[in-house]
This record gives structure tokens, sequence and C-alpha cells, in this order.
């Protein structure tokens, strides 16, 4: 009778091992950097529902949270000239970002714009690899959220001049 449970367990195994699949091993992600705040936005002039050339100018004023116990904010200006509307995002594309950290390191990411905008709502996102300075190989996702566009300001003969949004940014190891 033993022989027979003993046999009739070694087949299942048998039978069931191969349905599992192989077995994986977990990768522990360090969330080495997470930053939370706004972005500030001015546009000069302001948007329309036309594309037009607008002067953009963005601050971003984050806290953060990181395994480097000295980095605990970043504070970032962005300026620009863009053909720009209510109904069209800032950018999308190749870019390469340097984040400045209240510590006085900076971080070089190479990535990529993605920007959704559908009806006015806007949100935007990179992500990218920290190619130079603290968190080298990082992985860096930023997203900025514009989702709460002020649509009847667009429709202003001034136009919509100012809007915030939360921001975050992270950076992660594999």
């Amino acid at each position: 009778m033993r022989t027979a449970r003993a046999s009739a367990a070694a087949l299942l195994l048998a039978v069931a091992l191969p349905l599992a699949g192989p077995a994986t091993t977990a990768h522990a992600v360090t969330v080495d950097v997470l930053c939370k705040g706004t972005e500030d936005g001015t546009y000069t002039p302001g948007l329309t529902l036309k594309p037009q050339l607008v002067h953009f100018h963005g601050e971003q004023q984050m806290s953060c949270t990181s395994t480097d116990p000295t980095l605990t904010s970043r504070t970032e200006i962005f300026e620009g000239d863009f053909v720009m509307s209510c109904l069209t995002p800032l950018f999308t594309g190749p870019v390469t970002l340097t984040f400045h950290w209240n510590n006085g390191r900076t971080s070089t990411a190479d990535g990529k714009y993605v920007a959704d905008s559908t009806g006015g709502n806007v949100l935007s996102v990179f992500r990218g690899k920290v190619t130079a300075g603290e968190f080298l190989g990082d992985a860096v996702e930023t997203i900025l959220d514009d989702t709460q566009r002020n649509m009847q300001q667009c429709l202003r003969p001034e136009g919509l001049t100012h809007e915030t949004g939360p921001y975050t940014v992270s950076f992660q190891r594999l």
C-alpha cells in the first residue's frame, strides 16, 4: 500500500511540476529617491485653443526621502519657448534631464517624455536612466499631472496664464 501511495505521489509531482513552470527568483527594487511636490507654471502669452509660440516658466518645489540622508528636497526652474495650446502637451520625445539636489549633487538622466492630452487634461511622464552623478544606473520616472486644467480660461482672450499641478519623481535601483 505504501508503494502504491508513494508511486501515486511521485506521478502527481511529475505531472504537476512541469505545469508550474520554471522557478523564478524575485529581484528586490530599492527606491533611492522619492520626491513629491508641485510644478507651478506660467505661460506668456496665455494658452488658448490655437497653437502659438509661448514662453513657459516652470518651478518645481519638492520634498524628498532618500537612501542618501543628506538629500531631502529639490527645487528646479525650467524655461523655454514652445508652440503650445491648451489642447497640446508641453513636450514629448527624447530628452536629457539634470536633477539638482539640496545637497549640492546632481543626477543626469537620459530618457523620453510621453504626454497624453485628452480634452486639455495633460499627464506628462518621463522615463529614463541615470547616466551621470548620484544614483548612477537608477531607473527614473517623473509624473506631472495637469488633469485639472481650467479650460474656461483657455476661451478668454488672455488665455490660461498660470497653473499648478502635482509632480512626483522616483529613482529606483533594480
